[in-house]
């Protein structure tokens, strides 16, 4: 980023509507160094007599050696009257020109005033090289009558020529130019050229253009550099050197204006950084109006390159690498130098060389940035040395124009990825697992179909891109059980990625383990009843889950499938026949079941009236199975207890007592209970006798 203290000068200057003060203008480092040409445009000195006319038309010549490269051209031209009544407008070998900046000053005390103008002319002198330049179609012959009689009449003009001669040692050659009066009721002026790096004094010259100056007044006039008198005899005398001489072509007839230079060798000291001038007159009036300063010195010259900016997904931060170097200067880049960092021209950080770059040399460093959200998310990068984020420096370089790098940087967000949806599968074939295509949710995560996806069994894997999920198409997970599986999609241009997550639950049938119909009987007391509950209940003395299930019951399957004409009157249900079988609809009230529907048999039971146990595989064993029963008892007839069993009796006594010793045959009586009824009654025990 350019420095900004020439430019806030130059804007300064061209609204200023009074004195201007000689200030810095323009500076340039290398081989170079400066000449000056111009002309009065008065036809006679002034004081003398003569008539008071100005010429509307002067001529001078540019004579510079073939090795010698002309950088920058500035014309200044200048003459009595106000702005309002300057010509602002004028040619230069024919080539119409408009003052870029203008100055102005009156006599102290509220007197005649005076005009300045400046036009950069450097592409005019560039291209037209040595020869005649000729200043004309300039007219303020109309407006000079009133300074006539006290003869400040005046009208000049001069180009001051910055060039580069390559057998020149590195020098620093500084502009400065501003409006500033001396006249008998301000007898004085100072003023002090900043900017300076004294580093030699070889070589070491000053150059001005003043106005009005007079031959033949020479009162307590003198112009002093660092308080020492400056005078070039007899061109220049010491106390009245302001008299119409250009030193550059040994003329003593530049009326009324000055194009002088001098060497200021024994005027200043190694180390100087600046230069104090004073201007006095006893009576004549002079104007200062542009300074130029050789100076042969040694600086260095800043560059500095973005080496990498780091940026952060999901984040406003950024790490930037860079570096700065010395490459081209002649001493070394001091330490704490500052770089200014801008997103767009805004500034968003600052920081400092940390140590001393010696020529050829440079230091690297890096600096986080936060980028304000007022700066979009694509946005341009500059770094900026010898720049303290004001656009100002702190030293004087070779180069002040080579200062920046930059770079396009776009933030980087994790990538906008869709919503899975979960997936439930049943294990219909009860092989106690279910397999998944993991890959079905594929297309409604990826939103851009550059990113890539992966899958896997933890977030802490899918944000370390760890463990992988390889079989995606046939995923395993067990039965009555839900696992997350977590996305991650990344963005292979940014780096950056996004991780979501859905459930697989691999469900399981209801009473998977139920393979032929429930055995319900009818109510011992209303046979034409069967209590449908005693279903809930024999499931419940099976499955410890019950309660995790929903039953409801259906005359036929196609009803049980479209749960179309529930059977409601369960406890009191009678149906048209038996054996009947009615169909259950269990559904499971979580995710990890799936539905199944299960046959009941509905049965007219009947208890047997006898046994024979003798191994044919008829009636050998008091088949009760059928009846679910709880509890069941035998006693003789004497009313002894002379077998028993608990929940789960189907047809386990064929005739033996507890201790499974053979009973006798004969008549035997039972008690047993089922979830609903108690029964009664008596059993023939028959034996084939042998």
């Amino acid at each position: 980023m350019a420095k900004r203290l020439l430019l806030i000068l130059l804007i300064l200057s061209f609204f200023s509507g009074f004195s201007q003060p000689v200030s810095s203008f323009q500076q340039f480092t290398g081989s170079y160094d400066f000449t000056m040409i111009g002309n009065t445009l008065n036809s006679d000195p002034n004081g003398t007599g003569a008539p008071c006319t100005i010429l509307t038309q002067s001529s001078a010549n540019l004579n510079m050696a073939a090795n010698q490269t002309v950088v920058a051209a500035y014309l200044y031209w200048s003459g009595s009257g106000s702005l309002q009544q300057a010509d602002l407008n004028v040619e230069l070998n024919g080539t119409p020109l408009t003052a870029q900046r203008t100055f102005t000053v009156s006599q102290t005390g509220g007197g005649l005033p005076f005009f300045g103008a400046f036009a950069d002319v450097t592409n005019l002198v560039t291209a037209t090289g040595n020869g005649a330049y000729t200043f004309s179609d300039f007219d303020i012959n109309n407006i000079i009558a009133p300074y006539c009689p006290t003869g400040i009449n005046y009208g000049g003009w001069a180009v001051i020529i910055v060039y580069e001669d390559l057998t020149l040692p590195n020098r620093v050659v500084s502009l400065y130019d501003g409006f500033q009066i001396v006249d008998p009721n301000n007898q004085s002026i100072s003023f002090i050229l900043n900017g300076l790096n004294v580093t030699s004094v070889a070589g070491a010259k000053v150059g001005f253009l003043v106005w009005e100056g007079d031959d033949n007044i020479a009162v307590s006039e003198e112009l002093r550099i660092n308080n020492n008198i400056v005078s070039n005899p007899p061109l220049n005398p010491a106390n009245n050197v302001f008299n119409g001489t250009n030193s550059y072509t040994g003329s003593n007839t530049l009326y009324n204006m000055d194009i002088d230079y001098f060497s200021i060798a024994s005027y200043i000291n190694v180390g100087d950084t600046s230069m104090n001038f004073m201007i006095r007159s006893g009576q004549d009036l002079v104007i200062a109006n542009a300074f130029a300063v050789t100076l042969s010195s040694l600086f260095a010259d800043a560059t500095i390159v973005i080496d990498d900016v780091i940026k952060k997904c999901n984040s406003r931060e950024v790490d930037v690498f860079y570096t700065v170097s010395n490459f081209d200067g002649t001493t070394d880049l001091i330490t704490g130098i500052p770089v200014a960092f801008y997103a767009n021209d805004v500034l968003v950080g600052t920081t400092y060389t940390s140590s001393a770059i010696p020529i050829g040399g440079s230091d690297s460093g890096k600096i986080t940035l936060t980028i304000p959200t007022t700066v979009s998310d694509d946005f341009t990068l500059i770094a900026s040395v010898d720049d303290d984020g004001t656009g100002t420096g702190m030293v004087v370089e070779i180069d002040e124009n080579n200062n920046d790098d930059d770079v396009e940087v776009q933030l980087i967000k994790s990538p906008l990825i869709g919503t899975p949806g979960d997936l439930a599968a049943c294990d219909e074939n009860r092989s106690g697992f279910v397999r998944f295509d993991l890959t079905v949710n594929e297309l409604s995560v990826l939103i851009n179909s550059n990113n890539t996806i992966s899958y896997f069994e933890s977030q802490e894997s899918a944000n370390e891109k760890i463990n992988q999920i390889t079989n995606l198409k046939n995923y395993e997970v067990k039965s009555y059980s839900t696992k997350t599986i977590w996305v991650r999609v990344d963005d292979i241009e940014t780096g950056c990625f996004s991780v979501t997550s859905f459930k697989v639950s691999a469900q399981q049938k209801v009473f998977s383990e139920i393979a032929r119909p429930l055995m319900i009987c009818n109510s011992k007391d209303r046979p034409s009843v069967v209590n449908l509950n005693l279903i809930y209940r024999l499931i419940s003395q099976q499955f410890q889950y019950i309660d995790e299930i929903d039953l409801t019951y259906y005359p036929t399957w196609e009803d049980a499938v479209y749960e179309e004409n529930e059977i409601t009157n369960i406890s009191e249900f009678k149906p048209p026949y038996f054996p009947y079988i009615v169909y259950v609809k269990a559904k499971g009230n979580n995710n990890l079941w799936c539905d199944d529907i299960i046959e009941a048999q509905l049965n007219e039971c009947i208890v047997p009236k006898g046994i024979s146990p003798n191994g044919d595989g008829l009636n050998d064993g008091f088949d009760l199975e059928i009846f679910n029963l709880v509890e069941l008892k035998i006693f003789n007839r004497y009313g002894m207890e002379v077998y028993e069993h608990g929940e789960g009796y189907t047809n386990q006594w064929w005739g033996q007592d507890k201790n499974g010793k053979i009973l006798p045959a004969g008549t035997y009586y039972y008690v047993f209970r089922t979830l609903f009824d108690t029964y009664t009654g008596y059993v023939y025990v028959i034996r084939e006798v042998r």
